[in-house]
Formats: C-alpha cells, sequence, structure tokens
C-alpha cells in the first residue's frame, strides 16, 4: 500500500507526491500514474468517482396510497365548495399542480376514483384499506343521465390534455367497469353506457379496438349484459352524435361487422337485431344494419353471377336469369340493385386487357347481346331503365377505357331494347348523374338530337 510521506514541490499546472515506493503525476486534470514497482495503471480522469454497480432498487407499487392522496387532494381543493361544477373545476386544478404524484404509475387509479370514489375491487366492490377516504362525487354517484355524468367527463378530458399518458389509463378503467358490469345493478350499468358514450363524444382519444374487443366476453354476453351496456352506449352517443360517426368508430375498432355478436347466441338473426333497437328507439341503427346485411348479399350475388360468366363453358343465360330471381326473392333485393349487380358483373366478365376503345367496345356489344335478357327482365319499366342508365354513366366515368365509348353503350342498350328512348332523353334532359355529366351529354348530343327526329318523324306518320 502507498503511503504519502513528502510534498517535493507544487506549480501551476504540476504538483509531485512522494509516495513511499511511488510518484504520482498530476498534469492538468489528467492524472498519471508511475507505480516504481514496475506495473503501469490506466489513465484515468481527475476528480472522476468509480461507482460499484448496485442491484436495482425495486419501489413497491402502493395504488391504495395514491387514491387516498387524490381523495385528499380534492377533498381539500372543495372545501367550502357546494356546487358540483365549483368542486370538480377546483379538483381539476389541484390535481394539475400536483407534480408529486406519479400520475404515470397509478393513471388506472386516478380515474377508477372518479368512477366509484376508491379503487375498484373484485365484483365490482371498492377495495383499499378498511377506512381509506371515499370521493363523494363520482361517477356511480351521479345521475343516470348526460348532465349527471357530463362534469366527471369534462374533468377528464382536461386531465388528458394536460397528461396525454393518461389516457390509456381510461381506457384500462373503462375496460375494467366494462367487465365487471354484471355486478352492478342496472342504473350503474346504464352509467357506464353514458359514460363510454360521453367518453367518445368529446374525443378524448381513447383507442375504441381495445375497449370494444374487451366486450366480446362470453359470460356477459350470454348473460345480455353487455349488450344492455351497449344499447345505453348507442342511444347516448345518436342523441348528439351522428350515425356516421358512430360507425366511424366501429369501424375503427374492427367491430362494425360483428355488432350481432353482442347479441346472446340465442338471439342472433336479423328479426332479433331490429327488434330490439326498435324497441329502444335506434331507428337509425336498424336502417343501417339493413343496409349493411343488403350490400353483403348484393355483394356476394355480384361474385356469384361474375363467376357463373367468367366459367369455361359459362353458364346459361335462362339459368342466370332463375338464379337471380331466386335470390331477389329469397333476400328481397330491389331491381335496380339486381340490374347494378348484372351490368357491372357483365363488366367484370369483359376482357379489356391490351385492347383499344374499338376492341372493348366490341366486347362489350357481344356481352350484351348474349346477356341482355338478364337486363330486360329487371329493367321493367322507366325509372329502372333510368336507374341503369346511371350505372352504366357512373361506371363509365370512373373506368377510364370506358370514358369515350359511352354514347356508343348508351346506342347499344338501345338498339336491344333495354332501354326506351323516352328514358334516354328524360336522362339527357334532367336525370343524368353529376359525375361526368357535361362530357357525356356533348357525346350523346347526336344521338339525341336523332331521337328527336325520329320521334317527330313518327308523329308526323300517325297525324296523316
Amino acid at each position: 500500500m502507498c503511503v504519502p510521506t513528502t510534498f517535493i514541490s507544487s506549480t501551476k499546472h504540476a504538483a509531485y507526491l512522494r509516495i513511499s515506493d511511488c510518484t504520482v503525476l498530476l498534469v492538468g486534470t489528467v492524472a498519471f500514474s508511475i507505480v516504481m514497482s514496475g506495473k503501469e495503471e490506466k489513465p484515468t480522469l481527475a476528480g472522476v468517482t468509480l461507482k460499484t454497480r448496485k442491484r436495482n432498487i425495486v419501489i413497491p407499487v402502493d395504488p391504495g396510497s395514491f387514491a387516498s392522496a387524490v381523495v385528499q387532494i380534492v377533498q381539500d381543493a372543495s372545501e367550502g365548495l357546494s356546487n358540483l361544477d365549483d368542486i370538480l373545476e377546483a379538483a381539476t386544478k389541484a390535481l394539475e399542480n400536483a407534480n408529486n404524484l406519479e400520475f404515470s404509475r397509478y393513471s388506472d387509479t386516478l380515474f377508477e376514483v372518479f368512477f366509484a370514489g376508491g379503487m375498484v375491487g373484485a365484483g365490482g366492490k371498492l377495495a383499499g384499506e378498511p377506512g381509506a377516504p371515499k370521493l363523494d362525487q363520482n361517477v356511480l354517484a351521479a345521475k343516470d343521465s348526460r348532465d349527471g355524468i357530463m362534469p366527471y367527463i369534462k374533468v377528464f378530458a382536461t386531465l388528458a390534455r394536460r397528461r396525454p399518458f393518461l389516457v390509456r389509463g381510461l381506457e384500462n378503467t373503462l375496460i375494467k367497469l366494462l367487465l365487471t358490469t354484471e355486478f352492478f345493478d342496472e342504473e350503474n350499468r346504464r352509467k357506464i353506457g353514458i359514460a363510454m358514450a360521453l367518453v367518445f363524444s368529446l374525443k378524448i382519444n381513447v383507442q375504441p379496438e381495445s375497449i370494444f374487443t374487451s366486450c366480446f366476453n362470453d359470460r356477459l354476453v350470454s348473460k345480455g349484459t353487455m349488450l344492455e351496456v351497449l344499447t345505453v352506449f348507442f342511444q347516448e352517443f345518436l342523441s348528439k352524435d351522428s350515425m356516421d360517426d358512430l360507425v366511424a368508430i366501429l369501424t375503427k375498432a374492427k367491430v362494425v361487422t360483428r355488432l350481432m355478436e353482442f347479441f346472446p347466441p340465442q338471439r342472433r338473426s336479423p328479426e332479433e337485431f331490429d327488434r330490439h333497437f326498435t324497441k329502444h328507439e335506434l331507428p337509425q341503427v336498424v336502417e343501417w344494419n339493413r343496409e349493411q346485411v343488403l350490400e353483403l348479399k348484393i355483394a356476394e350475388l355480384k361474385d356469384s353471377l361474375t363467376e357463373q360468366m367468367m366459367t369455361d363453358p359459362p353458364e346459361s343465360p335462362a339459368d342466370m336469369l332463375a338464379m337471380l330471381k331466386a335470390k331477389k326473392a329469397d333476400g328481397a333485393l330491389p331491381d335496380n340493385e339486381i340490374l347494378q349487380v348484372v351490368w357491372l358483373s357483365i363488366m367484370r366478365s369483359t376482357n379489356m386487357t391490351g385492347k383499344n376503345q374499338q376492341q372493348i367496345f366490341q366486347g362489350v356489344v357481344s356481352k350484351v347481346k348474349l346477356y341482355h335478357k338478364l337486363l330486360s327482365s329487371f329493367a321493367s319499366n322507366g325509372k329502372l331503365e333510368l336507374a341503369l342508365l346511371i350505372t352504366v354513366q357512373i361506371h363509365c366515368y370512373e373506368d377510364n377505357r370506358l370514358l369515350k365509348i359511352f354514347s356508343d353503350i348508351l346506342r347499344l342498350l338501345y338498339d336491344a331494347e333495354i332501354v326506351g328512348e323516352d328514358t334516354i332523353i328524360h336522362w339527357y334532359k334532367k336525370g343524368s348523374h353529376p359525375k361526368g355529366r357535361n362530357v357525356f351529354l356533348k357525346d350523346a348530343e347526336t344521338f339525341i338530337k336523332w331521337l328527336e327526329e325520329a320521334e317527330e318523324e313518327e308523329e308526323e306518320d300517325d297525324t296523316k
């Protein structure tokens, strides 16, 4: 061991110490140790203390103390106040300034306090130490109405704006409450549904997928509990927001096509779906679901008809017509939708790859001649003929390969006696669709003029 003995000399930049059998030279901030015994040490930075690695310190999780602290802060901030809005405003400001609380660690507990007055344990009961303080102002203690619960959701929105990471805690709390709804009475289940609707209505940025996915709990679905809560959610959300907004949320949650799965297994039918939401005064949900069912049937019919047209050899037009009539009867499909299916299937079965416009048109001609009976059977009046023309117009507008041959197709439908001249003239004058209107009307001018002249000649012949 080296023991310092005598101080030799010092300058502004260096100092020498006599240390038994070793000498230390300090230059600037770098110390060079030269061991006289023969072993040379590596250079080190002066003033740097080498620390030995310590084991990780584990901080005990104590949500109970956090919950008690939140309750105490709210109580202290609201002392002397009696109005709920004033109490919650004071509480929000106090919590925003409570930088000593571990919000990131106990965000779930924070929202449990505001929802239930304290930590939520098994069976929806309050957890924590006996005698732990409880927050009297909470969602489950409020009135089961929009006005009763909205003040608390506004607190959530304010806290989440200040600390965005709290949103995850709000999601977890909603999921926890949803999964314990069977332990709450009808009134509290209603409050949970209203609160959930208001959270989405105020756009607090919670992720709908995790919340709605948790609703597919077999036990709660079988009991009908989850359907009850979600029905309240639909009612409250649609009281102020649109069906499109609701569909956007359900789409983001990836459950927009799975609403029937929220019904108990024995009640999963379109009739039961309509009956349930009609009973709870949600006609917009019923109408929207019918449209979804119709779209699904139409898509399936289009795929089936296209496949029949493209098989080698293709099915006979008579068999296709029989199939279409059967599908119409089974699925209550309207004629205008079937006309759209037939036209789009004809187009899908027409080979347009690597062909010029004239070749494409000839392909369309051959297909229309082959399947004209399918079109004429469902274009049975002027209104349906106009629906077919609009379908053709939109399709030609959206497919650049057909853009310049629309007037030729219009003449083709007339020559095949699928669409009458009165319908075509009506379409030209006031029945066309906005898509491509100016272009198509100009291209059809010559044909329309010919139709009008032919009609005048017929009238003159009739008068003779």
